[in-house]
């Protein structure tokens, strides 16, 4: 392996691929997943935090509660924070 490497097409060619690869992921677009913000332990916080999730790819949704696991207790607020397309 170390003399194929000595070679300047071979050399030139690993360059150039590890290049193109590069430019191809570093160009590429985000992954389109939606996403949950934290829990916020009041709608006053939750509404106060939205701003901080927008950008050029996402916008937050509207806070709504969150209950326990049957429903009985309300634990906090969250909102989703959706991917433009």
């Amino acid at each position: 392996m170390r003399n194929i490497l000595r070679r300047p097409r071979v050399r030139s060619l690993i360059t150039v691929g590890g290049v193109a690869s590069a430019l191809v992921f570093g160009m590429a677009a985000p992954a389109q997943a939606d996403y949950s913000s934290p829990l916020y332990s009041t709608l006053k916080k939750c509404n106060a935090a939205r701003p901080s999730y927008v950008s050029s790819w996402t916008s937050p949704g509207p806070c709504y509660p969150m209950y326990n696991w049957d429903g009985s207790k309300r634990i906090g607020y969250s909102f989703l924070v959706k991917t433009r397309y």
